[in-house]
């Protein structure tokens, strides 16, 4: 075999076909002692690369291939030429990031050789194989001129430049030529193979993904376009054929791979570098803004508060983590000044320091939240610090970030998108030839939420074949190709977006270390590698996710501080206020009325609050906690619920439990609690008990379990007098409710936020919902939050021209509240024309809003038949009016308005239709509305009654919002729905026998439907679920 190869796994996007660990695992098994990664453009592959490497035992070398703008201006017009280049040590694998971020800066480019001469200190770089220079120029049959670009780049770069021979067969005589012209103009050679894929079968997936990527049929992909013929991993005997040609080149690839020696810097923490005065340490500015806090939340510096901020001052600076504190404090006092929402998650609410700083709300005391639980200095890695932000204004805060810290040490962090079956059967299809509406029909009949998962391509694993049933229903050819060349793209990646919410801080400029690109969305600077990759390089995670709920409340907030400004400084003011004791969110929470706010509008949720009478933010944030899958199959919730009131008596395995576990009733409910009792009733340090909790979460029976095991039932019994077996039975507990307990600091902050969404709620319903539908709901569709929104006394209304925002806007015309759906939901209405009615009104009739607006006939018409012109003439009268006008030469409107006549109004179904087509939805009326007197006949119940129902007969009416067919293991189909009226939803399951006999329509038309049946429950699902006997559709 050849002392070295260079090889491109699936981060070449759309080029490579193979992982990195698949790459690694088959040159160990050919014995390969060193492998190169260079992929074409991106580094992305690097960090899990040189992990798969690890795993082989074998030595990795990380390198980059580019597209280089032509040498000469007389270079003929063809694929551009690559270069290959190596790091040789830090600094070239520096050069190498920043190289691949030109690249990718403003779209993928070509670069420069200027540009790469810029940028080579330790670096080797390789002309030669399919896309070399002077190969693209014999190819074309101009020797002369390829002699003399390989003598440009032997002078540009001296001493750092090999011609590179690969092997590949039917490049034999071209590689012959190539390498007499090496010897003319003394450029050294190497033989270096390059590898697409790993083997001839693996050819068509191959040129499958580079016609994906270049947007062409598989039939008129070539070469230019990154397709290569037989470049699989080489035989050992055309190797040393190669070699006995060329005794040199295999010398000198020996020499080329002894001078890459540039190892991933793994197991370093790298914390990002903070302004600060002169001569101040990050620990001195973190501790005296600490303090600072500390005097203002608690007014006296007690010695327990003073030991409990020393403990975390000392272990946060022990660790380096001050600079990331300081950041966040930063950013938050930033946004609390601009007067942007946010809210800490996650266990960053454990720590005091966190909440003397004003990153976090819980107060980590009351709540008896232990810092180890956010930072433990016996983990190897530190945690994020997580907080949500006003999505609206999330950008605000980032872009502030790249400003305050640096544009060239700021990047958020990647994601990488993977092929899932739509995406990949559709872009397959495509590429073999099927037409976009063909290739977009084929893929709509697949699932959206497959995930092969990371470095998995699927179907290589022992997935379910995800592709089976159609490849049943289109058994040809064609189709089957589609699904088989699908099937291995399943997990590949396509491309890289923006995370969520992830952003890092290098502490130099981020291209030392990590390659960035611009993402093609919002054009920000992201990093080239994902979360799990900058963590091993040690770069720590800030999170800032953008939450639609936190929006909700600022617009309410900021409806409020419109009219209340002498009694608050700024509209986040009015949420700060909030107080944690009111009865008229207590009324609203405990009787669960809480459609729309955050996290606790379910109907699992809704019913949990009412079952534990919540009526503060401690009894939401037990709520959370509780409705949850494991505590739900568990049976904790319902052991908690009957303790709570009082059904059952509180028992303790032994009264040491008693404090840790009073307030949940004798059973463990939070992740927080068993730190507890390990440290309290057995001694295990706090860091220990953090260990403790992190292997029973991923119920790890190791070795290091078995000692703490050990040291728990030893300390019990030292500390307080605990029998072995009753040690044991503890130890039992705690891991049996380990795996899904929730953390307490995690459902405080998320509690807080609950509490303040239902505050806003119960003392401003109209403003709060009104809130929901602008930012497009929550849980539910619209449906559910304008029937809400009727249920509450305010009616909602269609968009209207002289009262509706662009979104959705509640006026007081009568005093009275009055909900308008915004401008922005009617179809075909153009931005132009909404600023123009808003600005331009009120207007008083049909021809003063066309004279004043213009807007298209088009949208006049759907303003009209929607309703947007209540008050101004009835339906039918105003499009007599507006009639088929034209515009004359020299008439400013479009229109020739005729007069006004008296119409009778349209009847409700014709104005719910016309909503339903212009606007998405019958405001007017819920589907169901038309149907009254059927729904009266049959006595259906509402959704929320027949949740509340179990095991009894009900009939239920709604439309469907969702559905899906499953078989079941006998091979039968069924079918799964979801049923939404004026309460809320509710899932149906369609068992074979009755899916049988159900008519296609059900699944088809967006009508209501009378499901007969029983409800069930099920451990294995959340809710109750009506076992459907009999569904039909309403009005038959």
């Amino acid at each position: 075999m050849p002392p070295l190869i260079c090889v491109h796994s699936y981060y070449s996007l759309l080029e490579g076909v193979h992982s990195p660990d698949e790459l690694a695992a088959r040159a160990a098994a050919q014995g390969l002692p060193v492998l190169a990664l260079t992929d074409h453009n991106m580094l992305t592959g690097a960090v899990e690369f040189a992990l798969a490497c690890r795993k082989a035992g074998i030595r990795p070398i990380f390198g980059l291939e580019v597209d280089v703008h032509s040498l000469s201006e007389s270079h003929p017009n063809g694929p551009l030429p690559r270069l290959t280049l190596l790091a040789e040590n830090e600094e070239g694998w520096s050069n190498l990031c920043r190289l691949s971020s030109l690249v990718n800066m403003d779209a993928e480019r070509p670069l420069t050789t200027n540009e790469i001469n810029l940028h080579c200190a330790g670096l080797i770089l390789l002309t030669g194989g399919s896309r070399g220079i002077a190969n693209l120029l014999l190819r074309q049959g101009q020797p002369g001129f390829a002699r003399r670009m390989l003598a440009e780049l032997l002078r540009r770069f001296p001493n750092r430049l090999f011609g590179r021979l690969t092997g590949n067969g039917p490049l034999q005589a071209e590689e012959q030529l190539f390498a007499d012209l090496a010897g003319q103009v003394n450029l050294p050679l190497v033989q270096v193979p390059e590898v697409f894929y790993l083997a001839k079968e693996d050819e068509n997936l191959h040129r499958t993904v580079c016609a994906i990527r270049t947007n062409l049929p598989v039939q008129k992909v070539a070469a230019s376009h990154g397709y290569t013929q037989f470049v699989t991993f080489p035989q050992s005997a055309s190797s040393e054929v190669l070699a006995s040609r060329f005794p040199q080149a295999a010398q000198n690839a020996d020499i080329v791979a002894s001078r890459c020696t540039f190892e991933m810097p793994f197991g370093v923490v790298r914390f990002p570098q903070v302004p600060l005065p002169t001569g101040q340490t990050p620990s001195q500015a973190l501790r005296e803004k600490a303090y600072n806090g500390a005097r203002k939340l608690y007014k006296v510096i007690t010695p327990a508060l003073e030991e409990r901020l020393e403990h975390e001052l000392t272990t946060i600076a022990g660790l380096g983590y001050d600079p990331i504190f300081l950041i966040m404090e930063e950013l938050l006092t930033y946004a609390r000044k601009q007067g942007i929402l946010f809210s800490s998650r996650g266990s960053a609410a454990s720590s005091l320091v966190a909440h003397c700083l004003g990153i976090s709300s819980p107060d980590p005391l009351r709540l008896s939240l232990y810092f180890e639980r956010f930072l433990n200095p016996a983990r190897s890695s530190p945690p994020d610090i997580d907080t949500d932000i006003d999505s609206r204004r999330r950008d605000e805060i980032i872009q502030h970030c790249f400003k305050t810290y640096g544009e060239e040490e700021v990047a958020m962090v990647a994601t990488i998108n993977r092929f899932r079956p739509r995406s990949a059967a559709g872009d397959v299809a495509k590429a073999l030839g099927f037409s976009p509406a063909e290739s977009r029909k084929l893929s709509h009949e697949l699932p959206n939420s497959f995930f092969a998962g990371r470095g998995a391509a699927g179907g290589r694993s022992g997935e379910k074949d995800i592709f089976a049933e159609l490849a049943q229903r289109y058994p040809d050819g064609i189709h089957q190709e589609v699904f088989a060349q699908s099937r291995r793209l399943l997990g590949i990646p396509r491309h890289l977006s923006v995370h969520p919410g992830g952003m890092v801080i290098s502490p130099g400029k981020m291209t030392d270390l990590v390659p960035v690109m611009r993402s093609g969305g919002k054009g920000v600077l992201i990093s080239q590698f994902d979360l799990e990759s900058l963590a091993y390089l040690g770069l720590v995670k800030i999170d800032l996710l953008g939450i639609r709920g936190l929006t909700v409340m600022a617009d309410v907030a900021a409806a409020i501080y419109s009219w209340s400004k002498a009694d608050y400084a700024r509209p986040t003011q009015v949420l700060e206020k909030i107080p944690r004791a009111d009865p008229s969110t207590s009324e609203i929470v405990s009787a669960g009325k809480t459609i729309g706010c955050f996290q606790i509008e379910s109907p699992g949720m809704r019913s949990t609050l009412k079952l534990i009478h919540a009526t503060d933010p401690d009894d939401v944030m037990a709520a959370l906690a509780l409705y949850r899958p494991g505590p739900l199959r568990g049976g904790l919730r319902d052991a908690f619920i009957r303790r709570h009131n009082k059904e059952e008596p509180v028992s303790q395995l032994h009264p040491s439990l008693t404090t840790i576990l009073e307030d949940t009733y004798g059973v463990i409910l939070y992740q927080e609690q068993v730190l507890r009792i390990a440290h309290e009733i057995a001694g295990l340090s706090l860091a220990e008990s953090d260990l403790l909790r992190r292997a029973m979460s991923h119920f790890d029976p190791g070795k290091q379990m078995q000692n703490l095991k050990d040291k728990f039932v030893r300390g019990a019994g030292d500390r307080q007098q605990i029998t072995p077996d009753l040690a044991e039975n503890i130890w039992d507990m705690m891991a049996a409710f380990a795996g899904y307990g929730f953390p307490k600091a995690h459902a405080a902050s998320y509690a807080q936020v609950a509490w303040n969404s239902a505050w806003c709620k119960a003392h401003y319903p109209a403003e709060f919902l009104s809130a929901v539908l602008a930012n497009w709901g929550g849980y539910y569709s619209q449906r559910v939050y304008l029937m809400e929104a009727r249920r509450l006394g305010f009616p909602p209304r269609p968009p209207h021209i002289n009262f509706s925002g662009r979104e959705c806007t509640v006026v007081y015309p009568g005093g009275s509240a009055m909900l308008y759906l915004g401008l922005d939901q009617v179809r075909d209405l153009t931005n132009r024309t909404i600023q123009r009615i808003i600005r331009q009104r009120p207007f008083h009739s049909l021809e003063d809003f066309l004279l004043r607006v213009d807007p298209r006939p088009a949208e006049a018409q759907n303003l009209i038949r929607c309703g947007a012109l209540a008050g101004l003439g009835s339906i039918p009268g105003l499009l007599h009016q507006l009639g088929a006008g034209t515009r004359k030469p020299g008439q400013p409107s479009l229109f020739e308005v005729e007069s006004a006549i008296d119409e009778p109004d349209w009847a409700l179904a014709e104005r719910v239709a016309a909503q339903q087509e212009i606007l998405g939805i019958g405001v007017d009326a819920h589907p169901l509305d038309l149907y009254a007197a059927q729904l009266r006949r049959v006595q259906a119940i509402s959704t929320v009654e027949a949740l509340e129902t179990s095991g009894k007969r009900v009939t239920v009416a709604g439309v469907r919002q969702s559905h899906r067919r499953s078989k079941t293991s006998s091979g039968e189909w069924m079918a799964f729905l979801t049923l939404e009226d004026f309460d809320g939803m509710l899932d149906v399951v369609l068992f074979p026998a009755v899916f049988r006999f159900t008519r296609k329509e059900i699944f088809t038309e967006n009508r209501p439907i009378l499901v007969e049946g029983v409800m069930e429950t099920n451990l294995e699902r959340e809710d109750p679920f009506l076992r459907a006997e009999r569904v039909h559709l309403l009005g038959e």
